[in-house]
């Protein structure tokens, strides 16, 4: 065998450990994604139901120029 088919050997097997290595870790990243979502489904579904959000209306806006309102000499 020459160095260049061992070489080839070695990165075949290098890559097939990878692969497999990612398509593991891919499985178990779905598999805990899976369960968050069925546990955050089962959190909404005891859930009382939310009070709707207050209004909340702004400030007037001050008569004249910008900033005429703001005190420069304290």
């Amino acid at each position: 065998m020459s160095s260049i088919d061992t070489n080839y050997g070695m990165q075949s097997l290098a890559i097939a450990i990878g692969k497999q290595a990612r398509e593991s870790n891919a499985e178990i990243s779905l598999a805990l994604l899976n369960g968050a979502v069925a546990q955050a489904e089962q959190i909404q579904a005891h859930a009382p139901a939310a009070a709707p959000a207050p209004q909340v209306q702004a400030p007037p806006v001050p008569e004249g120029p910008l900033g005429a309102n703001v005190d420069t000499y304290a």
